[in-house]
């Protein structure tokens, strides 16, 4: 691009901008939000009862072979995996889908234990449900 002509450009611009163009810019909004990818895959709802944690993963294309669950802790639900693409690279004209290999923790709401954990494919999401330990604190204490 030719400097004089982006020189005018500025120029022109800066008429027309207010001094708080910036902070306008930035009053609703966390600067990093402009340079976030937002590709953070799978999503998730986390849902919860008086007796059982669920979460709900997006899973289209996944089958259970292509997808791994692990405990890393027991609050921390680890998911690894691999979407395939549905043809050849060759026959490709326009691709937004994902396609490859993901990785995602999840922080869980309440401790899991990973023999209490249920996981169900259903219709391209993916059901992780196990039950909620909650347990009955007993006052103890001199007499009154």
């Amino acid at each position: 691009m030719d400097m004089e002509k982006m020189k005018k450009w500025l120029e022109l611009t800066n008429q027309y901008k207010s001094d708080n163009f910036w902070n306008s810019v930035f009053e609703n909004n966390n600067p990093s939000q402009f340079f976030s990818t937002d590709d953070e895959f799978p999503r998730y709802d986390v849902y919860q009862n008086e007796s059982h944690v669920c979460i709900i993963l997006d899973a289209p294309g996944i089958t259970q072979d292509d997808i791994k669950f692990s405990l890393s802790s027991n609050t921390k639900l680890l998911i690894k995996g691999m979407i395939r693409p549905v043809y050849p690279k060759e026959m490709e004209v326009k691709a937004e889908r994902f396609t490859g290999e993901f990785e995602r923790t999840i922080p869980l709401p309440e401790p899991a234990e990973a023999k209490a954990i249920n996981i169900q494919f259903l219709n391209g999401l993916i059901q992780v449900a196990y039950p909620r330990k909650i347990e009955d604190v007993s006052l103890h204490g001199g007499s009154q």
